[in-house]
Parts: structure tokens; C-alpha cells; sequence
């Protein structure tokens, strides 16, 4: 049975994710957005940091030539509302291309239409990701590999859309 509110059923794992709408992401200093290849498709991305898992969004899905999972546990993504999404499928090891190194992500589907990726802790702690909000940069840090660093200066897939929705 559902909470009050909204919220998870009485027992489920608490898992939570707060998702903010584009206008906000745009007007905050404290995030980094931008182009990135999946399977070979450019795509906007939002790196995020408060976020534990990595999302695509149900638009973008339709382009993976992959099968979808069920996950085994629901996830309940927060909505800017005060409510709840539950998230119950994943494309497991999704092919990312960041700078040009290909990395692997699990990406769980969501509706969403701000971004057609949202990369969270599960991909960002193993590329030992380093983001510098100041400079709006991503740097994977990887040990025993050259850093790989993207910058909004940069002119390669990973150049940074910091306001792109802006009129």
C-alpha cells in the first residue's frame, strides 16, 4: 500500500533520487550538462553526483538495440512535484563513449524528457570521476590511463550545452 503523498509502499527499499526540472539544472551553478555518445548517438547528459543510479530516458530507449531487464527491486525516483516514479526496468552495460574512450553504463528507464541520459555515482566512482563545478569540467581519472578530461572549450562530443534550452 502506498504512503501518504505518495511515496514508496510500506516496507519497499527506500531508494530515492531528486530530479530536478531543466530550468533549474540551467540556472544552477552547482551541475554539469552535455553531449556524450550512446551506442554511437549523440546525446545530452547530465552528470550528477546526488544521484546513485544512471537513467535514459523512455524517448531516447527506442534507439538502443538492446533487450530491457525488470530490476529484482523497485526503485522510487523523486519527482520536482514531491512525488514518486517507480522504476522497475534497466539496459544493462550501455555503451558510452565519453572523450572518446568507451565505458559501460547500467541505465535504468525513466520518463523524462529533460535529458536523454543521466549519469549518477554507478558510473561516475568507477572512471574515478572528477567534476569541477567552477569549471564546468568532467575528468575521468582512471589509474594507469591518460586523464581524460572534457571542458566547455572543448570541440569533440563531450563539448559542454551549459544553456542550450535558453531562448
Amino acid at each position: 500500500m502506498a504512503q501518504p503523498g505518495g511515496g514508496p509502499p510500506a516496507g519497499a527499499p527506500a531508494r530515492f533520487y531528486a530530479f530536478l526540472s531543466r530550468p533549474d539544472i540551467v540556472a544552477s551553478y552547482a551541475v554539469i550538462t552535455g553531449i556524450i555518445s550512446v551506442y554511437s548517438r549523440d546525446v545530452s547528459v547530465l552528470f550528477d553526483l546526488g544521484s546513485t543510479y544512471s537513467y535514459v530516458s523512455s524517448l531516447f530507449a527506442h534507439f538502443l538495440d538492446l533487450l530491457r531487464e525488470s530490476l529484482s527491486t523497485h526503485v522510487y525516483v523523486s519527482t520536482p512535484m514531491g512525488d514518486f516514479v517507480v522504476v522497475d526496468q534497466i539496459y544493462q552495460s550501455c555503451a558510452v563513449t565519453f572523450c572518446g574512450y568507451k565505458t559501460r553504463a547500467n541505465l535504468l528507464l525513466l520518463d523524462m524528457i529533460d535529458f536523454e541520459v543521466i549519469l549518477g555515482m554507478d558510473w561516475l566512482a568507477p572512471y574515478h570521476a572528477i567534476l569541477d563545478w567552477h569549471a564546468k569540467t568532467v575528468t575521468l581519472a582512471m589509474p594507469e590511463l591518460p586523464r581524460l578530461e572534457c571542458k566547455d572549450s572543448s570541440v569533440s562530443l563531450c563539448s559542454w550545452v551549459i544553456s542550450f534550452l535558453e531562448a
